[in-house]
């Protein structure tokens, strides 16, 4: 379907729309995705905002930066260095199956992954790890809760460790990403830290509401420009209980920032939270 078919389709299903505001909407999807995605993808971008169906959103068979990605797009793809994985989890409603998610970064940012059904397997088996480079192939993309975009790989998607044809020097480690201390300054979620602890507290549990017992895991994380108090919570305090020490360098991705009762900012950890100790 070329443009002008697709800008045809939005002007007959939302007569109120003129062909200006249309092209004034592609030119904005134009700026923003840097030039790397056909008009007639981004048009149909355009008419899915304005709730006009056309057929799927195709974006280059190319590998697109991370930065460059939108929402709405099929037949992505993707590589980067693996930053975090987080293991499986089983859902059920109408079919039941399984998910597990990665969190990779290229030069441009950080995305995460989410891997369905069959595509579980490599996190299953541990093929998938921190650290290493993969290929994310024909996935799709979609936006979160929060508003951010995320990969999905279903079962038309590949992924390839290691890659032929890319170098991995160019995808860098978290510490390309990760927030100074001494900028952690209001409550946000997603961020990531890299540190070096310097006190743990003793794990302790507490009583909820449903007479239920959590559990929570105290420590102080440093790093050149500052330290900030970390809480870890129910399963991360009793992982990190048994693995934490005094000096240990730890990357938290996908914390959580909250405003401590004494002033300040802490920053919380919890099932969401990837911890790797060094």
């Amino acid at each position: 379907m070329s443009t002008d078919q697709i800008i045809q389709q939005i002007l007959q299903k939302r007569p109120e729309i003129s062909r200006e505001q249309i092209l004034e909407a592609l030119a904005t999807e134009r700026d923003r995705t840097g030039g790397l995605i056909a008009d007639a993808t981004l048009l149909r971008l355009v008419a899915a905002k304005y709730g006009v169906e056309t057929s799927n959103a195709k974006a280059h068979s190319r590998e697109l930066p991370i930065n460059r990605l939108i929402a709405g797009l099929n037949d992505v793809t993707v590589a980067g260095r693996i930053i975090a994985v987080f293991p499986p989890r089983t859902f059920e409603g109408k079919t039941s199956g399984k998910y597990a998610s990665l969190m990779i970064a290229d030069a441009s940012g950080v995305l995460r992954v989410m891997l369905w059904n069959d595509k579980v397997s490599p996190v299953e088996s541990g093929a998938l790890k921190a650290g290493q480079v993969a290929r994310f192939a024909h996935g799709y993309t979609r936006e979160d809760r929060a508003g951010k975009v995320e990969l999905h790989m279903g079962s038309k998607s590949s992924i390839q460790i290691d890659p032929e044809g890319v170098n991995a020097e160019d995808y860098p480690c978290l510490g390309r990403f990760a927030t100074k201390i001494r900028d952690v300054s209001e409550t946000q979620n997603g961020i990531h830290l890299v540190g070096r602890v310097k006190a743990v507290f003793s794990l302790s549990t507490f009583t909820r509401s449903d007479d239920s017992t959590g559990m929570v895991l105290r420590f102080t994380l440093a790093d050149d420009t500052g330290e900030v108090a970390v809480v870890a919570w129910n399963e991360k305090a009793e992982e990190l209980e048994k693995t934490l020490k005094v000096n240990a360098v730890v990357q938290l991705v996908n914390a959580r920032v909250k405003a401590a009762q004494n002033g300040g900012f802490e920053v919380h950890v919890d099932s969401s939270t990837f911890v790797k100790i060094a």
